[in-house]
């Protein structure tokens, strides 16, 4: 019974100690009464933990983590006896232009990368990603995206990346997924996105169409495939036929839009006055619309109908002014026109078509710079509706 309690009291010191050596523990056993197994126990356990608090300090001041991730992730550094091992690594990924950030997240999911040897794993895997005409930051890039490439073999990840890099169209479009934090290289090519591409094939989509899908979502390929059938089906169900120029652009715009969110934004349209099928006939000109939030659908309906003046019916058929923001477009270029409507211009051009339209350089090519000289003021305004209304939706 004295060997528990003494061993008892031992586990107690080595939790509490900072830096606990395996000497420490031969000490200790040296004069208590103890067994053999007991004390070799101990002497490993000592240098256990030793070995955590030391890679759960480093990882706490050299990587970034807090306390909690990194005593969780010392646990599997158990190899590491020094900080030269894990400071090749970290220096190898700064040669690259790994910021603090980068390598926090690398390490996050696979703190095992601390373990690698950078001669034989990490620089051969970042040449071949080199060889296929990749630069350091967009090494930096892929990796951040998909962090899971550091695991795997360059054999294994090359012909991914070639297969999604002509798929695309160019390298250009590939490091702009990567940018956009994409994680598309996990699926398999064979088993789930081939099957989807053919799908959507035989659905006309093919071509630039297909590109188009793939550059703005390419998880939507990823997706399983009784999902994308279900997808298909809810476009068709919209009176979109895959024949549609817009159908590839509506299978987009529902990806990204649930069904119930689809279902709340006709609720919603309906309270001002849209029938269902204005609704959908709506959504065929312009699918992107029902992206946006409720509360900032019905600040635009209310806008637009209340100081704008326009009917919702209006509206209805010409869904694009929903996707214009409301800040930095809606309220700025109707306020400069009325204010040039009140001093007794632009009557013929006082038309959505004409001036919402219209580009930025345009519009204040027409309506601004048009009538310097005699309101010099307009400039003033409008930068001012500009930098208010902004400033205002940051804040709602």
């Amino acid at each position: 019974m004295k060997s528990l309690h003494y061993f008892s009291f031992f586990c107690k010191a080595v939790s509490s100690a900072r830096s606990l050596r395996p000497h420490d523990a031969a000490l200790l056993f040296s004069v208590l009464p103890y067994s053999a197994s007991a004390a070799a126990a101990a002497v490993a356990a000592a240098a256990t933990t030793g070995k955590h608090m030391f890679m759960a300090q480093y990882l706490v001041d050299s990587c970034g983590f807090d306390k909690e991730k990194a005593t969780e992730a010392s646990k599997l550094l158990n190899g590491i006896q020094s900080r030269q091992q894990p400071d090749s690594i970290l220096a190898f990924l700064k040669s690259y232009g790994f910021d603090d950030a980068s390598v926090k997240k690398l390490l996050h999911y696979f703190p095992k990368c601390l373990l690698l040897d950078v001669e034989k794993t990490l620089a051969p895997k970042f040449r071949a990603f080199e060889d296929l005409g990749l630069s350091p930051s967009d090494i930096v890039h892929l990796v951040r995206s998909n962090p899971f490439t550091v695991k795997m073999k360059h054999e294994s990840t090359v012909p991914k990346i070639e297969f999604w890099q002509d798929l695309l169209g160019s390298k250009d479009a590939l490091v702009k997924l990567f940018k956009r934090n994409q994680g598309f290289l996990a699926y398999s090519i064979e088993k789930k996105i081939q099957p989807n591409l053919e799908l959507l094939r035989e659905c006309g989509v093919v071509g630039q169409k297909l590109a188009f899908i793939v550059r703005n979502s390419p998880l939507m390929v990823a997706q399983n495939a009784d999902f994308l059938k279900s997808l298909i089906s809810r476009v068709e169900d919209l009176g979109v036929p895959r024949t549609s120029e817009m159908f590839h652009c509506t299978l987009l715009a529902l990806f990204r839009v649930s069904s119930e969110k689809f279902k709340m934004q006709m609720e919603l349209f309906r309270s001002f006055g849209w029938s269902e099928d204005d609704f959908v006939v709506a959504f065929q000109k312009c699918p992107t619309f029902p992206q946006g939030s409720s509360t900032t659908m019905q600040r635009k309906m209310e806008f637009l109908i209340n100081e704008a003046g326009y009917a919702s019916s209006y509206i209805a058929i010409r869904p694009i002014l929903l996707i214009m923001s409301l800040e930095r477009r809606l309220i700025p270029r109707h306020r400069i026109l009325a204010t040039l409507k009140s001093r007794g211009h632009c009557e013929s051009d006082y038309k959505v078509t004409t001036y919402m339209m219209v580009s930025e350089a345009k519009f204040v090519e027409k309506y601004i710079i048009l009538y310097k000289d005699r309101y010099p003021d307009l400039s003033e305004l409008y930068a001012s509706l500009k930098h208010t209304n902004a400033a205002d939706s940051r804040l709602q």
